[in-house]
């Protein structure tokens, strides 16, 4: 789903396998189309779905957390290190 110029990824109220395979499925295309950031809803609650986030950026190379000093703290924003669009076509194949 987007919302303005941010591709955002909403993962609210899914249960933790469900988010888990929203979330990298979404994060892969928004990768191959060249985005350069992404916002991921997952709410707040226990923060378990923020919690699952986290641990899988820390697993993939081309993601980086942005700076979330001022953010919602249902959410979190996602810098996505995407090589030039030649580079991708080539990764896609």
């Amino acid at each position: 789903m987007k919302w303005g110029l941010v591709r955002t990824i909403y993962i609210r109220k899914l249960h933790y396998e469900e988010a888990k395979q929203k979330f990298l499925t979404e994060l892969d295309s928004a990768f191959f189309s060249g985005e350069p950031e992404v916002e991921v809803i997952h709410g707040v609650g226990t923060y378990t779905l923020r919690n699952m986030v986290l641990e899988q950026v820390k697993k993939i190379s081309y993601v980086e957390l942005t700076n979330n000093w001022n953010q919602n703290p249902g959410s979190l924003k996602l810098t996505l290190l995407v090589p030039e669009m030649s580079l991708l076509k080539k990764y896609k194949e």
